[in-house]
């Protein structure tokens, strides 16, 4: 796993120990260990021990230990390499979920001051347009791909459901549905499984067209996600209704065996304090983590949330500091996870794809406008590995502009 060399994020970097981790450390004092910002080496440290020495990290040398810096992103975890592509001291657990494929310094190297870094070619995340089509809807916010490679398209502002064919540059309508769904996804068996303004899910029949009920019913609870597991599990995002802001009533993440037994709740952590607020999206991981879309107010202003099968909460994304902002927050809607166990999510707003580790750490993001993408919501798997994106216009376009599909090939993660 690599980071795109324009677009990387590298660890939290250690704190400073004196103003408890608020900035990074960038000098050490040799006297008395402690590790240190330039503003509490200035203004505290050097005004009460002014005959210690205190030397540039950068500058240490031989007197880093890395066992005594601990991992500020893996708790209780002592660090064992230096990143030099980050900068910043890592932990085992960091390797594998982060930086594998940078350029790692193992403490006795670290300590020569001699290590000479010939940069390794690394493979970039990349992504290309294999094919676009134009759609007959005004927003794709769901699609759901079948085995035969045709597709369910949804439109939940116009109430609008499609089963279609792809042809050279075009959706072919083989079934036009006037029925409000708020989620859909693929079963098993091929059929395709939406939650609607009930309490149980509703089937259709992609031969027929037919809708009828599902065994899956969250009563008293309101279904909104929904997503099929490898192993033939059921997960819904639910909630009692209302406004996603201020939270009342329940939101819950709800598993279901093949049968429509619950199996697992997911609603509070060990301090009775909320998991979700609003889920609106759900995928999960071969390894048992579930990922959530969580919205945080009207604006679908959001963030990703991990949770292991056990119900902690191992990640959570709010978006990138580069391009995520008080103006411009992250506004997830689209998530999958890939055949490698990568999480990706779209972020509507600001055109960008955003690839995360299995446990909600960022790899890296990828801004679609510079392929020509513009407002990516729904997202989903074809049968031949690549990646479909299904978008919505821009607010004001008229009635009568048509929503774009985009079929994707990607490499690098």
């Amino acid at each position: 796993m690599v980071i795109a060399s324009s677009l990387q994020k590298g660890q939290i970097p250690v704190g400073c120990e004196l103003c408890k981790g608020q900035n990074k450390i960038q000098f050490k004092c040799l006297d008395c260990n402690l590790l240190m910002c330039s503003g509490c080496r200035d203004r505290v440290h050097l005004r009460i021990a002014k005959d210690h020495q205190i030397t540039d990290i950068k500058d240490i040398g031989k007197h880093v230990i890395f066992s005594e810096i601990m991992c500020e992103t893996h708790k209780g975890q002592s660090c064992c390499l230096f990143c030099e592509t980050c900068k910043t001291f890592i932990c085992v657990k960091c390797v594998a979920k982060v930086h594998n494929g940078h350029e790692l310094i193992e403490e006795e190297d670290y300590n020569k001051g001699k290590v000479e870094m010939k940069p390794k070619q690394q493979s970039k995340i990349k992504f290309e347009i294999f094919k676009e089509y134009t759609t007959d809807l005004t927003s794709v916010h769901f699609i759901a791909v079948c085995s035969d490679g045709s597709m369910w398209m949804g439109d939940s502002v116009r109430s609008k459901l499609q089963h279609v064919k792809l042809r050279e540059d075009r959706t072919e309508v083989i079934t036009s549905l006037n029925t409000k769904i708020y989620d859909m996804t693929k079963t098993h068996s091929n059929n395709i499984l939406v939650t609607t303004g009930e309490t149980k899910l509703k089937l259709i029949n992609p031969m027929t067209g037919q809708i009828t009920d599902s065994r899956y019913d969250v009563k008293p609870l309101y279904p909104r996600a929904i997503h099929v597991t490898s192993d033939h599990r059921v997960i819904i995002g639910a909630w009692t209704r209302g406004k996603i802001v201020p939270v009342t009533g329940r939101r819950v993440v709800v598993v279901m065996d093949q049968e429509g037994k619950q199996l697992k709740e997911y609603e509070h952590d060990n301090h009775k304090e909320r998991l979700i607020t609003y889920p609106r999206y759900i995928t999960s991981i071969s390894n048992g983590n579930i990922c959530v879309v969580d919205w945080l107010d009207n604006t679908i202003r959001g963030r990703v949330v991990v949770l292991s099968p056990g119900g902690d909460i191992l990640g959570t994304y709010t978006g990138h500091p580069d391009v995520n902002t008080e103006d411009d927050p992250f506004t997830p809607v689209g998530i999958l996870t890939t055949p490698s166990d990568n999480i990706v999510v779209t972020d509507m707003s600001n055109h960008l794809l955003h690839i995360l580790t299995d446990q909600g750490q960022i790899i890296t993001f990828y801004n679609l406008r510079d392929i020509g993408i513009l407002f990516p919501y729904s997202l989903a798997l074809s049968t031949s590995g690549t990646i479909f994106i299904g978008c919505v216009i821009a607010a004001g376009s008229p009635d009568t502009t048509k929503a774009k599909l985009y079929e994707l090939d990607y490499s690098g993660f």
